[in-house]
Parts: structure tokens; sequence; C-alpha cells
């Protein structure tokens, strides 16, 4: 088996920057939880102080509207989500609120994403504490802590108080933290195997198709989309899933004619196209042996999702020579 050198991404700890945003939006209020309950696919009585859950929001079809992440802070819940889903998330939920006594609030909340392999050495030098397990937080200057890789390796969301922001980043800056590139982030999410918004995530995509079966509860009473994930659930798998594959190649990315869209080939005996590639990155580094380590994020038609299928890319280097490259599929990330 290939050793990838995966903190050949971050060579130390950075933090993730503007070019990657993430914003918090607190939901609070005597009916905030019931007013979520009845809205969310993850089941907010599990949410408990400390413990966060994956979740989505999601139409009548069971497709998702937005995914985030949903922690609970005294009597109110703190959404973290990507920055390019905020807008339409508080849209979604500020136009379902009725007669409840629910407020919103997109400006009390910063979130600095920590990750890389010395995040757990920096945390101890600043005197903060390590929450472990996915999602998991324990309460630091005024806000949170929570355990949330966002790369392979190890990483950290620092959930604070807008009024602490401009602080933080300087005691951070000060510990030598550096803001990491825009590539750098995308690369360290697609070698982390999490699905991007607008890549594995689009307009039709189902939560059992991009990973994030751990934000869907089935028991907890209906919401928006339970009821089409209950009958995936009962009578039959998704069409295609997300799926991982790591290539060790003897080039440089930059010699391949590789791109988003192109088919994976099965290699069972049928040479027919059964998945499409949603992303694709490769190491700054190489491998012990010497090679390039391609991770490919894929999504993949149900009768060749079982992990350790192999798959195959058949294209063309720049310089016109054929090439083959063929791996085993992969989970994504999973909790």
């Amino acid at each position: 088996m290939v050793t990838r050198k995966q903190d050949l991404i971050f060579d130390s700890c950075v933090r993730l920057g503007d070019s990657t945003p993430l914003e918090v939006i607190e939901v609070s209020g005597s009916d905030a939880e019931d007013f979520l309950q009845r809205l969310v696919s993850c089941d907010l009585r599990k949410v408990e102080e400390g413990v966060g859950s994956r979740c989505t929001l999601l139409d009548g079809k069971g497709r998702i509207l937005a995914f985030f992440d949903i922690h609970r802070h005294d009597q109110r819940f703190l959404i973290v989500v990507e920055g390019e889903m905020t807008g339409r998330l508080a849209s979604q939920l500020d136009r379902l609120v009725i007669l409840e006594d629910v407020q919103m609030d997109r400006h009390c909340w910063k979130v600095i994403s920590i990750q890389g392999p010395s995040c757990r050495q920096l945390l101890e030098s600043l005197g903060a504490p390590d929450p472990e397990g996915f999602l998991r937080s324990l309460r630091w200057q005024q806000g949170s802590i929570v355990a949330r890789p966002r790369s392979p390796v190890s990483g950290f969301d620092l959930v604070i108080p807008a009024d602490g922001f401009q602080k933080m980043l300087e005691m951070l800056q000060a510990a030598g933290v550096e803001e990491c590139s825009e590539e750098d982030a995308d690369r360290a999410r697609i070698v982390a195997g999490f699905p991007g918004f607008g890549r594995e995530i689009v307009e039709r995509s189902l939560p059992p198709e991009v990973g994030l079966d751990d934000a869907i509860s089935y028991d907890k009473g209906c919401y928006a989309g339970q009821e089409v994930l209950a009958r995936i659930r009962t009578y039959g798998r998704v069409n295609r899933q997300l799926r991982m594959l790591h290539l060790s190649i003897d080039l440089d990315l930059e010699q391949l004619q590789m791109k988003v869209g192109d088919d994976l080939m099965a290699t069972d005996g049928e040479h027919k196209a059964v998945a499409s590639i949603t992303s694709f990155a490769a190491l700054k580094g190489t491998n012990s042996s010497g090679m390039t380590d391609l991770t490919i994020l894929a999504s993949v038609k149900k009768t060749h999702v079982e992990v350790g299928t192999s798959l195959s890319w058949q294209g063309h280097q720049v310089s016109g020579e054929p090439f083959t490259g063929e791996a085993q599929t992969e989970l994504p990330f999973t909790p």
C-alpha cells in the first residue's frame, strides 16, 4: 500500500482564509429548537453541549439546499456554514418563521478554521483545550473550540464572538499561523474526502449520494425531504454515490489532461463509463516511492460503488501520449 504524505499539504498549522469563508448563523428564542427540529435533517435531541452534528436543509424531494454543522451553545444553536450558502440558508429559514419566537443573527459570531499537523501543539501553546472526536467542542475565549478537520491530518474551528475576532487573529499571527491559499484549502478538502458545494454537491444532490449519511435522521419525525429519504433507505440505494480513488503516478498533475467531468471506466470486463470525476488534486510532494499521489473524488453508479471496485481513467498527457490510471474505490470522509 502506498503511504501518502498527507502532511505535505500543510507543513504546520495554517488558517483557512477569506477565499474559503465560514460563517455562523445564530438561532435563538424559546421556539428555536422546535422550529429547527421540524426543518433540518439531523436530530437536535442528539446535539448537546459539546457534541455537534453535520446537518442539511432539504427541499420536498430530498435534495440539498444547504449543508452545515450545528452546535448547541447555551440556549441557542450555532450553524457553521460555508459562506456561499449562508445567504440561501438564512433566507430559507427566515421565510419559514411565522408566529414562533425565533431570532436569527449572522453577525454575533465568527469562525477561524485552523488546519494542519501541528494544530494540537498550537492549542497547547495557547493554553487552549483539545476536544477529541469529530464535531466535539470545548468552551474557550467566550466561544468554543470544535474538533473539525477540513484536511486529512487535523483541524479545528474556533467559534468566537465577533468582537473577539481581531484579537484572535493577532494571537494566531503572533504564533506564526499564516493564511493558506484557496488552492491548498481545496486540495486539503479533496484529499480528506469532503464533498464541496458546486462540485460534489449540486442542485439535485441527495445526502446519501454525497457521503452525508450522518447528517440524516430517519426516526425523529417529519421534515422536508424525510419521506423521500425514508423510501430510498427502505426500498433501495440511490443511483450514484461519492467515492474516492488514490492513484500513484510517475507524472506531475500538470502533465495530464484530466478535467472535472471526465469519465471513469469499469475494469470488470465491460468497457463502459460508470463514474464521473467531480474533483481531483495532487499533493505538493511525492510518496516514498518517488511517485506523485493523485486523489480523485467521483460520482459512481450504484453498480460499481462497492468499496474496492477498480476503475480507470483513460486519457492523455499534455504531450499527446495516452495515459491510463487504475485504482480501487474508497469511501469518502466518514465520521
